[in-house]
């Protein structure tokens, strides 16, 4: 249960520190990733709007996972497949586009955290 609460709360805490700074540095965040700015305050929306406020209520949700036993399970579930879709997109379009910017270090991250969701799913006991 200590490695299930861990994984939970880290990932809320790392999304919704990642959606403040995209809420509130969009340029600097989508720079980070794509190697331009964003020009149009079409382009700012999406990434305060996906980015942000997507991310933000992923993150409170796994937080509150892991406060709430009775959400534990399905919180790790959420979580492997959120980051393993992550992981497994990104490693394709890698593959498609080649590695750039931050990417790499994301897709271990996210890699790394489907896998300790995934584990915590099969350590938790039946009761959870």
């Amino acid at each position: 249960m200590a490695l299930a609460r861990f994984v939970l709360i880290v990932t809320g805490v790392s999304f919704f520190g990642y959606a403040v700074a995209c809420f509130l540095y969009p340029v600097e965040v989508a720079g980070r990733f794509t190697g331009y700015g964003l020009e149009a305050a079409a382009g700012m929306v999406e990434v305060r709007a996906m980015y942000g406020g997507l991310q933000a209520g992923f993150g409170v949700f796994c937080l509150l996972a892991g406060f709430r036993r009775e959400w534990t399970r399905p919180g790790l579930a959420a979580i492997a497949c959120v980051m393993g879709g992550l992981v497994l997109t990104r490693c394709i379009a890698m593959g498609i586009h080649g590695p750039a910017g931050a990417n790499p270090g994301a897709a271990i991250y996210e890699g790394i955290t489907t896998a300790l969701a995934l584990l915590a799913l099969a350590r938790l006991p039946r009761t959870v």
